[in-house]
């Protein structure tokens, strides 16, 4: 099995390298993005993060290699792409590379924050809003990237203090894998503040909620989480009452968090 981390930096080149040939011929960063199955702002650290000089005759195979995968960029079929490398005096054949799931999830918590960093403000408790997904295969919190510090209300806008990390939120790490446990098919969850107000709403939106169960410290789930898209913490002594929306993918997490947020805008 080839490194990881020769694996990465040698994608990390090369996709550089064909970012900025197709650059050099008028793509955009969007152009490039999509063309690599990654978000613009990634196919921009590609194309600006400054080239490897390699001893010949490596140089010049290597960007070779980048020309062959940026002229299969071009037909829009990158998996008719792979590379045949030597290590070891093994022949070692890669295809294009598919994002793995990490990858992928880091894209989603990323778009989700963008998408949603207007209505969280009005919907922050005091704890302040976090989001977590879980890749398909998590079985702990290293599968599940949050926030660290949570996101902060500046300028109306949800910031986040540092970029997402895998494990950065255990309590919403615990409480995915739980549910998860107990036959619910979530990956997506977010923190709000919950108040008689927005538990009108919700029944108002027709979201189907349940009550978590909470014993002091500690918090517990019930027979019908299976269901549910919303879940309410009523809180108690030193904890916050607190609404956590829950969902298989984030577009479905997202319209529930803009109808409440619309809901309230609409009632001030």
């Amino acid at each position: 099995m080839m490194p990881v981390e020769l694996t990465g930096n040698l994608f990390k080149e090369l996709r550089g390298r064909a970012c900025r040939l197709l650059s050099d011929e008028g793509w955009t960063q969007s152009n490039l993005g999509k063309a690599l199955g990654v978000s613009q702002v990634m196919a921009g650290n590609y194309l600006h993060t400054l080239p490897t000089h390699y001893n010949e005759p490596i140089e010049s195979n290597l960007q070779e290699a980048a020309v062959s995968l940026a002229e299969i960029l071009k037909t829009g079929d990158a998996s008719k792409w792979s590379l045949k490398i030597v290590v070891d005096n093994q022949d070692l054949v890669i295809n294009f590379p598919i994002q793995d799931n990490r990858e992928k999830t880091l894209i989603k918590i990323a778009e989700m924050r963008k998408r949603l960093e207007n209505v969280i403000p009005l919907l922050s408790p005091q704890v302040r809003v976090n989001i977590a997904i879980a890749t398909t295969d998590a079985t702990d919190s290293s599968g599940i990237v949050a926030f660290p510090g949570r996101l902060t209300p500046v300028g109306g806008k949800a910031r986040p203090l540092s970029s997402p990390k895998f494990g950065a939120s255990s309590h919403l790490s615990e409480l995915l894998l739980d549910l998860r446990k107990s036959g619910s098919n979530a990956l997506v969850i977010i923190n709000l503040r919950w108040d008689p107000i927005i538990s009108e709403l919700l029944n108002n939106l027709d979201v189907n909620s349940t009550k978590l169960i909470r014993d002091g410290d500690n918090l517990s789930i019930n027979d019908r989480v299976s269901d549910a898209e919303a879940l309410i913490d009523e809180g108690g002594y030193g904890f916050e009452p607190s609404l956590y929306i829950v969902g298989y993918n984030q577009n479905r997490v997202c319209n529930i968090v803009e109808d409440l947020a619309k809901s309230m805008e609409t009632m001030s």
